[in-house]
């Protein structure tokens, strides 16, 4: 049996950044394990974000530099300097301050990834389906395809959090979307539709963003927050009411179909569950659990264990005491999202609206506490204290 220095399980966006920036450090040289059931040469998913226009961000300001600033600009899909939102009292051009919205293709991103790594004969790659992780004295232990695997250190993308604890809030944002070329131009190619809310919400959050390609080709995709999947027909039939109603489309071809399911939980995941375990992507908790974000913050995560690695031979992130304010901020968003206590189409506008620029810096974590008091000035008051009670109450009784 083998043994590597770091087996990365499961290949997906987090696992292959991990490599990615393990080959651009200092450690390019260790033995590494990729190991996924699936071969990635598909266009499975997309990643939508936003980054800050070439300046450090307020992380950086402060002495935490970024090891690789934007790897993957050169892959990008689209990026755009404005978007748009349709919400209760506003609809229109959304101030990104110093942001710009990125569009980032799955199989654009594995065929850089592939190209990067083949530069480096101590990186294998096996397709198998991962049986079994186990910590052991000797290291992390990996079962794939019946075969054993030993590594100083496992980076596990694959556990999958069980969402069960009554204490904690568990919503799922799921998503069906279709990529249409259309009769008609219909599309601004320099104004994406990050989110509209009109469409009916069941009492739900639902919504619909469009990114255009060109004038006539855009993804549409319907999204919810809540804990119940629809079927297929349901999420097909509100894209087609969208597109009919509010596009202008005449007659589309969809040319491609994407569904995904994100957990939007504040159940605990813990990052370094042993001492030759770490997990990494939503196993980790990367997913931010108010909005299902997890591109940028995956990539922040990973270089920050690549940096750690390269100065002290161990991959734990330090979680500064403070900063885990924000995940108190997201059980309180979803508490009121949970209980209903709030219409959620109003809240977003509230938060787009009237927290131009802000918003962004607050949904990647980079804001001062003082920032923090004054978008809250600008949310429902009554809502937001008793879910902030309700979260206090669950966290003790649970």
């Amino acid at each position: 049996m083998k043994k590597y220095d770091f087996i990365i399980a499961g290949g997906g966006m987090a696992g292959l950044s991990l490599a990615y920036y393990l080959s651009q450090s200092p450690l390019r040289d260790r033995s590494i394990l990729i190991l996924d059931r699936e071969a990635k040469n598909s266009n499975d998913r997309t990643w939508c974000f936003w980054e800050r226009k070439n300046e450090p961000s307020p992380s950086e300001s402060k002495g935490e530099p970024a090891i690789w600033s934007n790897p993957f600009q050169s892959i990008l899909f689209r990026s755009w300097d404005t978007v748009s939102f349709h919400g209760t009292t506003y609809a229109g051009p959304i101030d990104m301050g110093a942001y710009q919205y990125k569009m980032l293709r799955g199989i654009d991103f594995y065929a850089f990834i592939r190209q990067e790594l083949a530069k480096y004969p101590n990186i294998d790659w096996k397709q198998a389906t991962i049986n079994r992780i186990k910590d052991t004295p000797q290291g992390g232990f990996v079962i794939a395809d019946d075969a054993p695997y030993i590594a100083d250190y496992v980076f596990d993308s694959t556990f999958l959090l069980k969402l069960d604890q009554p204490e904690n809030h568990n919503l799922l944002q799921h998503f069906k979307g279709w990529v249409i070329k259309t009769e008609h131009v219909c599309f601004d190619p320099q104004r994406p539709e990050i989110m509209d809310f009109r469409v009916e919400q069941h009492g739900d959050c639902r919504f619909l963003y469009v990114l255009p390609f060109d004038e006539r080709r855009a993804l549409v995709e319907f999204t919810l927050f809540n804990d119940k999947l629809l079927t297929d027909s349901e999420y097909e039939l509100e894209l087609r009411q969208y597109i009919n109603r509010y596009l202008q489309a005449g007659a589309y071809e969809i040319t491609e179909t994407e569904y995904g399911v994100i957990p939007m939980s504040d159940e605990p995941a813990p990052e370094n569950p042993f001492d030759h375990i770490v997990r990494i992507g939503t196993s980790g908790g990367y997913t931010k659990a108010s909005t299902g974000y997890t591109f940028q913050r995956t990539q922040r995560y990973l270089q920050t264990i690549v940096q750690n690695l390269v100065k002290t031979g161990k991959p734990h992130r330090p979680a500064p005491w403070f900063g885990r304010r924000f995940k108190l901020y997201d059980s309180i968003f979803l508490n009121v999202l949970e209980k209903h206590r709030h219409p959620a189409d109003d809240i977003f506008t509230r938060v787009y609206t009237e927290n131009p620029g802000r918003v962004f810096t607050f949904l990647d974590e980079d804001t001062s506490f003082i920032d923090e008091l004054r978008l809250f000035t600008t949310m429902p008051f009554r809502p937001f204290l008793n879910a902030f009670f309700d979260v206090l109450r669950r966290k003790i009784v649970g």
